[in-house]
């Protein structure tokens, strides 16, 4: 859902201070979802905002799986370079522009280290 949230990215442009893409490889992976009755509980998530997974993790608990976790952290991006020098609210098309540039920038991120990490056959889709 990160296509639609750019509070965080207008706050750095506004408050003019870089913006960091990480991202945690594993966390994907600490539960096992099941796709029963995925249809109703989509719909319910979407008309009414209730969300209701079905998931176990280790021993069919809530406790989540032994998974190896990595973080890694993208270079620090200035996206405040985007509206100048001056001390402004940005535009709409100056935190699209910003939003899309760090969208870019945790591809790559995600795309440089994926190989490396076990994650090879894994696209990183930005909904």
């Amino acid at each position: 859902f990160l296509k639609s949230r750019k509070g965080f990215v207008k706050l750095a442009m506004r408050k003019r201070v870089p913006v960091v893409p990480v991202y945690v490889f594993g966390c994907s992976d600490y539960f096992l979802t099941s796709t029963v009755f995925y249809n109703v509980r989509h719909t319910l998530m979407k008309k009414f905002g209730i969300c209701i997974p079905l998931c176990r993790g280790l021993y069919n608990s809530m406790c989540p799986l032994p998974i190896k976790t990595t973080i890694v952290f993208g270079e620090p991006m200035e996206l405040f370079d985007i509206m100048g020098e001056e001390k402004r609210q940005p535009t709409e098309e100056e935190l699209s522009a910003a939003h899309d540039k760090f969208c870019v920038a945790l591809r790559d991120l995600f795309d440089k280290h994926k190989t490396r990490l076990g994650y090879a056959d894994r696209t990183l889709t930005i909904k």
